[in-house]
């Protein structure tokens, strides 16, 4: 099967205003590039979907009230000539977009997207491809200059290196575009997670003139009521559930581990690119209605960047109701659960007990350090899930763990580690952190505390081990006292 290695959001919420204070509507302004074909490269190296990809988001964006401007297999140059036209009608407070869909290669950390023009060149030639293709962090200086409120990039580049390698040293990554870390004001999403291929179609009779991501992605944005975290969860599950489905040339059930993944760091507010539709809106709490308040595209931050906001805070429900109102704790009919006092942990799958050791929920909870709790389902545990819950409503300020199995260095290393974890509260709130790669303990601190009555832990990324793909936390405390 043809894979594709990744796709990369980035939204920059710059929530800047029009100069003057001069009222001014917003303009929506989108690119839209696809690559197919390289007049270059060996037919091997030659694209399927890459062009039908852009015009399926081109139209999508379009229908969202995007002005597009639309190119296929285009040279460096004609890149540079749309993206000059784009940019040329960018003013303060625009949205704007971009997508672009083709080969893409990393060299030396720094994600270029390649042209349909680009040389042939030999292993070991860096310098020639950097200068003939289209450096992301150029892209994004060149939109970021404008002063959007928002600006989208999308970028499914990050297929298999199409340069030829030999025996000795390559052009580039082998495979996927470099981990690039998301700045204050990004959000990301990659149609796979690291170390991870996306699918360019089920089997070789699969019918849709798209990608697996791209054909979820493009359905999920132009839902309203749905903001950008929330287009990036629901995408992520259904590719993940499509994925597992993919057959091999003989019809024979071969599902791939595809979970796409998403990095929130926006400031402003939500964003809602097909409109805030049916959903209610979040009120601000008091110390947020101090500041202006966004409402065309933008609402309340829902707060899924790091260490940041709640998804929901200050619903404006009375106290007294809020305690009224215990919504069931979320479960599977496989979980395993423990006992801790007046808390109920519950976990979604356990690693079967090996070498006299056991990996259930109760090492969540217990001293010492070398237990751990290691989920068991096939896969490198994305989207595996920890429950804890009271007896009572209780105040959470921090969460404190211990990330990884940390009996030993070794042993740390072996087995995977959460990278990100993403926090849901009973009461609809949800807080996603970034986690330490390290040894030691490390505490998440909620900055405004959430009342809640259990608190789901999801896994949304993470480390792979070096030998072996379960994940593990070796400690899991929640730092809450009860409401009165």
């Amino acid at each position: 099967m043809l894979l594709r290695c990744l796709l990369l959001l980035v939204a920059v919420a710059a929530g800047l205003a029009v100069p003057g204070g001069a009222a001014r509507a917003e303009r929506r302004l989108a690119l839209v590039i696809g690559n197919d074909l390289y007049v270059n490269m060996p037919a091997s190296r030659q694209l399927r979907k890459a062009a039908n990809d852009a015009r399926t988001i081109g139209a999508a964006l379009s229908s969202l009230g995007f002005e597009v401007v639309l190119g296929t297999n285009l040279g460096r140059q004609g890149i540079i000539d749309k993206l000059a036209q784009v940019t040329a009608k960018i003013a303060p407070g625009d949205t704007v977009a971009f997508f672009y869909a083709g080969h893409g290669v990393a060299i030396g950390g720094v994600n270029y997207l390649v042209p349909s023009d680009v040389p042939a060149v030999s292993e070991g030639a860096e310098a020639r491809i950097r200068g003939a293709s289209i450096a992301e962090p150029d892209l994004i200086a060149e939109i970021q200059a404008k002063s959007p409120r928002v600006a989208l990039l999308v970028i499914d580049a990050c297929r298999d290196n199409p340069f030829p390698r030999a025996a000795g040293r390559s052009i580039g990554n082998a495979r996927g575009l470099a981990d690039a870390r998301p700045a204050r004001g990004i959000f990301m999403i990659y149609s796979a997670g690291i170390g991870q291929s996306a699918l360019d179609r089920l089997n070789n009779s699969d019918p849709s003139p798209n990608s697996v991501f791209t054909r979820i992605f493009a359905r999920e944005i132009v839902k309203p009521g749905l903001h950008l975290g929330d287009v990036a969860v629901e995408t992520r599950e259904r590719v993940a559930a499509l994925a597992l489905t993919a057959t091999d040339t003989f019809g024979q059930p071969s599902p791939h581990e595809q979970t796409p993944a998403y990095y929130d760091q926006t400031l402003g507010g939500r964003i809602f690119l097909a409109g805030a539709g049916s959903a209610v809106p979040a009120a601000a709490s008091p110390a947020e209605n101090s500041t202006k308040t966004v409402v065309a595209n933008v609402g309340p931050n829902d707060g899924s960047s790091k260490n940041a906001g709640s998804k929901n805070a200050g619903s404006g429900v009375a106290p007294n109701l809020l305690r009224a109102a215990r919504p069931p704790r979320p479960g599977s009919p496989h979980e395993r659960c423990a006992r801790n006092g007046g808390e109920n942990y519950c976990v979604s799958s356990v690693l079967s007990s090996q070498f006299g050791n056991s990996y259930g929920p109760e090492h969540l909870f217990e001293a010492g350090h070398d237990t751990a709790w290691v989920e068991g389902r096939a896969g490198e545990g994305v989207g595996e899930w920890v429950t804890v819950e009271f007896d009572g409503l209780r105040r959470i300020d921090a969460i404190r763990l211990r990330n990884g199995y940390q009996k030993n260095r070794d042993i740390f290393r072996k087995n995977g580690r959460v990278r990100r974890l993403r926090v849901e509260f009973s009461q609809g709130e949800t807080r996603t952190f970034t986690l330490a790669d390290r040894l030691g303990a490390e505490t998440l601190h909620l900055g405004r505390p959430v009342d809640a009555y259990w608190v789901k832990f999801v896994v949304d990324e993470v480390w792979p081990g070096s030998k072996y793909t379960d994940t593990a936390i070796s400690r899991l405390v929640v730092n809450a006292e009860p409401v009165r």
